[in-house]
């Protein structure tokens, strides 16, 4: 077993080796260059390309970004691990069910999860006293516990699994999710209330996304745009979608009502594109002044009968068990602050979306693409 595993590890490091040198190579760094930017000493940097040394995390996250790859992309993946789990007798399962997995008298057991939940949350402290934009919180976490704590603005819903996989395997570093549409997100991150934002913001001029929207959001700032997944963009409506809703044009229809996103969401700057493309005024919908926070909020508006259609995501959709039709896919990219790049809790976030494990979780929600996840988009 020994003479196994060392010779997958030989095999591992000669292939990575050979990544790192095409790559280096491609961008037109030398060995120095590429040592400088990755913050390490060039015979480190040829030890690792001689294959005589396997870097760290904190030096294969800094390898990749400056390479403009993923981790997993010059270093190897690791597929999921498959092992036998005992399913529930009273509980029907099939392939792609959802599982949370525990050791039971001995035996590992696979229960089928829910994909959304609703349920009380803790909190970090309560408000005591408020003068103006400042306040005095009775905390309940040490210092330590908030330092650990990384803010993330945006709004897809994987961001879940995101601050799950941070708290089983970077603990004490926690993720606090914050709801925001891709405007809000970038407004916190410039204001000091958000450490990274998540984006989806379509260039009406390129039809590229992302990086012309951050750039002209943040100026100046020095900004790196991280790849998190694609996604598909469309309407939800009822199960089945009785009304037969095909597209956006449908929305002109009387007594169709619209559950809306909040103004400076992707979805909802989707649909103004749309609607200003078909020359339909907003107030003619029904609806559009109905605002939902979220694309799971906006399902689930639709599920309990509020509103006949909505624009959100496939994975909101199928978690409600919702008709939906596609409209295009979409790019979901983090924007992070240089600055930020380098404190411990953006390191595990960052070491998580370089994971192929962690990619393939999330690519097990419907319509999500990770293949470039973790991936530098950008340097602005």
């Amino acid at each position: 077993m020994l003479c196994q595993y060392y010779g997958e590890m030989a095999s591992i490091m000669a292939s990575a080796q050979d990544k790192i040198r095409r790559a280096r190579a491609a961008r037109g760094l030398s060995q120095n260059e590429l040592a400088v930017r990755a913050g390490i000493s060039r015979q480190a940097l040829g030890a690792i390309e001689a294959g005589q040394y396997q870097p760290g995390v904190s030096v294969a996250l800094a390898l990749a970004r400056e390479l403009g790859e993923t981790v997993e992309a010059l270093f190897g993946a690791q597929s999921p691990e498959q092992i036998d789990a005992a399913l529930p007798r009273e509980t029907s399962v099939a392939g792609g069910t959802r599982v949370a997995l525990a050791r039971v008298g001995g035996k590992v057991v696979a229960v089928p999860t829910a994909p959304v939940r609703h349920h009380l949350t803790a909190a970090d402290g309560i408000v005591s006293r408020v003068s103006g934009r400042h306040a005095s919180v009775a905390s309940y976490v040490s210092a330590a516990e908030i330092d650990a704590t990384l803010l993330v603005a945006g709004c897809d819903p994987a961001v879940a699994l995101l601050a799950d996989w941070v708290a089983r395997r970077h603990a004490p570093v926690r993720i606090v999710a914050l709801a925001r549409g891709s405007i809000g997100a970038l407004e916190a991150l410039l204001g000091g209330r958000a450490h990274v934002a998540g984006v989806h913001l379509r260039d009406t001029r390129s039809g590229e996304y992302n990086t012309g929207p951050v750039r002209r959001a943040l100026g100046n700032r020095r900004t790196t745009i991280v790849r998190f997944a694609s996604w598909e963009l469309g309407l939800a409506t009822a199960a089945g979608n009785p009304l037969g809703i095909r597209g956006f044009a449908d929305l002109a229809r009387p007594r169709l009502r619209i559950v809306n996103r909040e103004r400076g969401a992707g979805a909802r700057i989707a649909l103004d594109d749309a609607l200003a493309a078909l020359k339909l005024k907003p107030a003619a919908i029904a609806g559009y002044e109905r605002e939902a926070g979220g694309h799971l909020e906006v399902a689930l508006a639709i599920a309990a009968g509020q509103g006949d259609v909505g624009v959100t995501l496939r994975v909101a959709a199928e978690a409600y068990g919702l008709g939906f039709v596609p409209i295009r896919e979409e790019r979901y990219d983090l924007a992070v602050p240089e600055g930020e790049m380098s404190s411990a809790p953006v390191r595990a976030m960052l070491e998580a979306v370089n994971s192929s494990r962690f990619a393939s979780e999330v690519a097990g929600l419907c319509g999500y693409d990770t293949r470039e996840m973790g991936a530098v988009a950008a340097r602005l």
